[in-house]
């Protein structure tokens, strides 16, 4: 029970402070998503361990590389974000991950918390990178449902490049999970994450196409993911007013963590 090691608690802040400072100077992630990443942090540090700290800050560090990667490339696409992270980015990608890490903290069963925790951060993980990779897709992308072509940015948009950057997540994840840790087999541990990320990712797309809510400016008339543009309320053409992108990307890492508690007692079962 890593918690009650007085020890890890003052190297999860020794770590983390460093980590968010560095994020800061970086612009990385802004000032309120500092904070929530920090407790994300924390949280999944002395309830899950070095190794589930290890797998969140792989995932954490060459996401946002490949963010800063795009925004270099391609500054602004559609409705996509800057590069600096928020708060509800922070939830959304990191509240059920850390649900499974403090209940693994609390649990004697390790395996199946390692397994969701794995399962969850696959799909965000892989859904992150799909995103900041796809949007460097040379040509339309089409939407999931009907695969028709949209614009780039537009919610349920997918490309051969961003199935291919879920992938580059995907298998970052596996390697590092395995290698850090024996709780799961390779052959587990590649199956699960594989099995999450992609029905993770391919799930966010679909919500993303369907039921996400859609908004037009008022003022310049720009399609956008947000509620208010250019300082004031935008008139939603499309979607479920409560479901935005950030609701969508937590139900997909939910989802992930499902498939692979799913597919570890399936694999128990046929030993």
């Amino acid at each position: 029970m890593s918690y009650l090691n007085s020890y890890i608690h003052l190297e999860a802040l020794t770590i983390l402070t460093i980590i968010f400072l560095l994020s800061i100077k970086f612009r990385f992630i802004d000032s309120r998503g500092v904070a929530t990443s920090f407790i994300v942090g924390y949280l999944i540090y002395v309830f899950g361990g070095r190794v589930y700290f290890l797998a969140l800050i792989t995932f954490y560090l060459v996401s946002v590389a490949f963010t800063k990667i795009r925004v270099r490339i391609v500054k602004e696409v559609g409705n996509k974000e800057d590069g600096v992270r928020g708060w509800r980015n922070v939830i959304a990608n990191g509240l059920t991950a850390t649900i499974t890490a403090v209940a693994s903290g609390l649990s004697t069963d390790q395996k199946i918390f390692f397994a969701a925790y794995l399962g969850a951060l696959s799909s965000a993980f892989a859904d992150t990178l799909a995103t900041e990779i796809g949007l460097l897709y040379p040509r339309m992308p089409r939407l999931i449902t009907n695969m028709k072509k949209v614009k780039p940015g537009t919610p349920g948009a997918v490309t051969h490049l961003g199935y291919l950057g879920g992938l580059i997540g995907m298998t970052t994840l596996t390697f590092i999970s395995s290698t850090i840790d024996k709780r799961l087999s390779f052959y587990e541990a590649a199956i699960i994450v594989y099995s999450s990320g992609l029905i993770g990712m391919t799930v966010d797309s679909i919500l993303g196409a369907t039921v996400q809510a859609k908004y037009r400016c008022r003022t310049c008339g720009k399609n956008t993911e947000s509620s208010s543009h250019c300082g004031s309320n935008a008139e939603q053409i499309e979607g479920i007013k409560y479901i935005n992108t950030h609701t969508v990307n937590l139900i997909a890492t939910i989802i992930g963590a499902i498939i692979a508690i799913t597919i570890l007692n399936t694999l128990t079962t046929m030993k």
